[in-house]
């Protein structure tokens, strides 16, 4: 539920030649923006299709499944009439998959072969691999992230004008991983200034064109959202954990206190005691986690709401400012309708997941100001043409 993408998507304004119709242009050559989000037919097809090719190659389709759903939703994305477009293809992704399982994950997969052959599964040598490699996969989940953000803008256009990412990803990468250790250090106290850090690189590295976007703001006015979330979420986990306690201490546990000592100690009780004494304990177990997820999902969804809809205020464009109108309910459904369509479809519906999200972003934006077409340029930001290998590998993919 946290990690609903930020609503200052791909692409802003900008010139050139697509069929469609303009926004108001002023007296001053200043054009207004409107963005909208317009259905196009054939989703459905593209879903079946994708999982059923996905199935008989294995799931090696994916990429070339992942280009045919963005190519469809990016051309529902109208800005002043005109679609966007998006150019990255299956073979990019592919190829750059190859070359992240090629240079990272193929040697670790080695190293760690002959160091089990060498010293044995259960050598500490062996374990101290592996904390070395999970705490190095951690330091690149900001460097994917970024990378595949730039892949995306760079093959994002409207009117002919693609985005770009300009920064470093490193940069951004050390930032995330910072994020990471600081946040649960600080008990989640640090994650609105470190989130506000992180949107300062995205967004401020972001051009559209060669004009770039400009995100300026500060943490302050999240933090009396953020302690009220935090000390719901305080009380949530206390009645969670005091009802445990008492479903533990129950009289349907109780009477079965002699099944417990005689299953953990392995003595003749009959199975189907067993079996009925580890299902009643499963269930209790899987109900009180599903109260924790959501109230956690409602109860973060008034942050989030409030981070999304501050931290696009934050975000202008030359001539332009945004302004977003997320609530706490509308993510929550949003979450809940995602999460029907994956169930109840086996994954099928996983284009319509993308869909809705982008629809719900460009039905709440709003855009104010004038901008001037004939200042936006095209892009001179190198292309990368390794796709996003990296965020796929690390299966962190974040539509």
């Amino acid at each position: 539920m946290n990690d609903i993408p930020q609503p200052a998507t791909a692409a802003g304004p900008s010139p050139s030649a697509t069929a469609g119709t303009s926004g108001p242009v002023a007296a001053g050559g200043g054009e207004a923006v409107r963005v909208e989000y317009v259905t196009r037919p054939g989703l459905a097809g593209i879903a079946v299709t994708n999982f059923l090719l996905n199935l008989v190659t294995l799931w090696f389709y994916r990429f070339w499944a992942k280009t045919r759903v963005r190519r469809h939703i990016w051309s529902s994305v109208h800005i002043n009439g005109e679609p966007l477009e998006y150019t990255g293809t299956g073979k990019e992704l592919f190829f750059g998959f190859l070359v992240i399982m090629g240079v990272i994950f193929l040697p670790l997969a080695l190293i760690a072969t002959v160091l089990a052959i060498q010293t044995g599964p259960e050598h500490p040598a062996m374990t101290l691999f592996q904390i070395a490699v999970s705490i190095g996969l951690l330091t690149l989940y900001g460097f994917a992230i970024y990378r595949a953000r730039r892949y995306r803008l760079s093959r994002t256009l409207w009117r002919g004008i693609r985005g770009a990412l300009t920064g470093s990803a490193l940069a951004y990468s050390g930032k995330y991983f910072a994020s990471l250790l600081l946040s649960p250090m600080t008990a989640g106290w640090l994650r609105p200034a470190m989130n506000l850090l992180l949107a300062e690189q995205m967004y401020n590295d972001m051009r559209f064109g060669n004009q770039p976007l400009t995100f300026r703001g500060r943490a302050g006015p999240l933090y009396a959202q953020y302690a009220i979330c935090w000390f719901l979420m305080a009380g949530v986990i206390v009645a969670i954990a005091v009802g445990g306690v008492a479903l533990a201490t129950s009289d349907m546990f109780t009477q079965y206190a002699d099944l417990f000592g005689a299953l953990f100690k392995g003595t003749g009780t009959s199975s189907e005691a067993q079996g009925l004494l580890l299902f009643v304990a499963v269930l209790g177990l899987a109900a009180l986690f599903l109260m924790y997820q959501i109230f956690s999902s409602i109860i973060w969804a008034l942050y989030t709401a409030r981070e999304m809809n501050l931290f696009t205020q934050y975000t202008t464009f030359p001539g332009l400012r945004f302004d977003f109108s997320a609530t706490a309910w509308s993510l929550v459904a949003l979450w809940l309708g995602n999460l029907a369509l994956i169930i109840f479809t086996l994954g099928i519906a996983q284009p319509f997941v993308e869909q809705r999200v982008i629809r719900y972003f460009c039905d709440r934006l709003s855009v104010d100001g004038l901008v001037d077409l004939s200042a936006v340029k095209q892009s001179q930001a190198q292309l990368d043409e390794r796709g996003e290998g990296l965020i796929d590998a690390l299966d962190l993919d974040a539509f």
